[in-house]
Parts: C-alpha cells; structure tokens; sequence
C-alpha cells in the first residue's frame, strides 16, 4: 500500500463520514494497515480520520466508545508509533540531505 487513496478505498466500509487517512508516508501507511487488519475485527468499529496535529499523530476512532478506557490505549499506542515512524522518516531525509542526496538515494543536482 503506497498512497492515501489506496488506504481509503481498502478501509471505506470503516471511514465514519471524515477525511481518512491524511499522512501518505508509505511506512505508516504500512504500519497503519497492519494494525488495522486487527482493528477490523472488533464489531462496530470505525475510524474518522489519521493525521498530523503541529507535527504529531492525532488518530480519531470510535474505538473509546465501543471499549472504554482500552479504546484510548490503543489509540494513543497508534499514535506514539506512528510519531516514532514520522520522527525516523524526519532523521532519515535530513542525513541524506547533508550527503546531498534525496529520499530515494538519488544525487541532489546543484541548481
């Protein structure tokens, strides 16, 4: 799974009525999906929206209605793990960037 689209349409029978996932960063979408497959099971389940607030990870789920107390653990587990992708994500550039090189490995060229 590569982009938000992708992610959205796979999980539409579980978008309630928001914008879905907003972050179109391939390992969290990967990472997303996994714990998903899980989250799928439980009945009544529903997210509204994956995204970053001022640079953290806010995830919005029906999950503290339908499993009070636990619903919010695990939300906040989601979040801390996908701040610690994003942070990794953030290093990762930045050391390419003082090798003058892109996200993909690719040489800079001077412009």
């Amino acid at each position: 799974m590569r982009t938000i689209e992708e992610f959205n349409k796979k999980y539409k029978d579980y978008l309630n009525h928001e914008s879905g996932m907003l972050l179109e960063i391939p390992s969290v979408l990967a990472y997303v999906d996994h714990v998903f497959q899980d989250l799928i099971k439980i009945p009544e389940f529903k997210y509204q929206q994956i995204r970053t607030v001022h640079g953290l990870a806010k995830v919005v789920t029906n999950l503290q209605d339908i499993i009070p107390f636990v619903g919010r653990i695990i939300e906040q587990e989601l979040e801390e793990k996908i701040n610690f992708i994003l942070k990794v994500e953030y290093e990762l550039e930045h050391r390419l960037a003082s090798l003058n090189l892109d996200k993909d490995g690719k040489v800079i060229q001077p412009v």
